[in-house]
């Protein structure tokens, strides 16, 4: 269990780094398998390059502002609780996601023990081109499964095992929100991208 949940960390870790390909343009679902797997090849080589920690964060730093719709996934995250914030809080908060998941993807890549992504097949839902892929595991047989979702040339969601990151962020963050407020949530955000 505990290597399963270690892996699955992994993934998730993966999934930002899978975001260091140029995604200026709109992706066409032909063209979105090609933003992961050329990511994750990218991720790979910084991975393997035995990067300090101050480089990881660095690197993930970059992939976020350039590669995430970090509005979106704000909006989406936040739920009910982004409209009724302030356009302070809201800034504050996307400051503080970004360098909490910064923090927390660097510290998991740490854990990378020849991990390889295999992408699959592309299919549209709506909007958004969603892209299949597996994580392969040099020692397990069980390959994890993931796949990205991609609006406009940025990923705004990747679901790991059929379990979607922004709408668990979003489920711990209004639990969070009920008995802290938001306020609450932004300053322990602030800590953890501390820490």
């Amino acid at each position: 269990m505990a290597a399963f949940l270690l892996t699955r960390r992994l993934a998730t870790a993966l999934m930002c780094g899978v975001l260091l390909v140029t995604a200026s343009a709109p992706v066409l679902a032909a063209d979105a398998a090609d933003v992961v797997r050329n990511g994750a090849n990218r991720m790979l080589q910084v991975l393997k390059a035995g990067a300090s920690d101050a480089e990881r964060e660095a690197t993930l730093t970059e992939v976020m502002r350039a590669h995430f719709d970090l509005q979106a996934i704000g909006r989406t995250v936040l739920g009910r609780h982004w409209n009724a914030a302030t356009p302070e809080q809201r800034q504050r908060f996307l400051a503080a996601f970004e360098k909490a998941e910064v923090k927390a993807y660097s510290d998991r890549f740490r854990q990378y023990s020849g991990q390889t992504l295999k992408v699959g097949k592309v299919t549209t839902n709506g909007p958004a081109q969603m892209v299949e892929s597996q994580i392969v595991q040099p020692n397990a047989s069980q390959p994890i499964q993931l796949t990205w979702e991609i609006r406009n040339g940025k990923i705004t969601d990747v679901i790991i095992e059929g379990v979607s990151m922004a709408a668990t962020r979003r489920s711990d963050f209004n639990s969070y929100i009920q008995r802290h407020g938001l306020d609450g949530l932004i300053q322990e955000l602030e800590r953890r991208s501390s820490a």
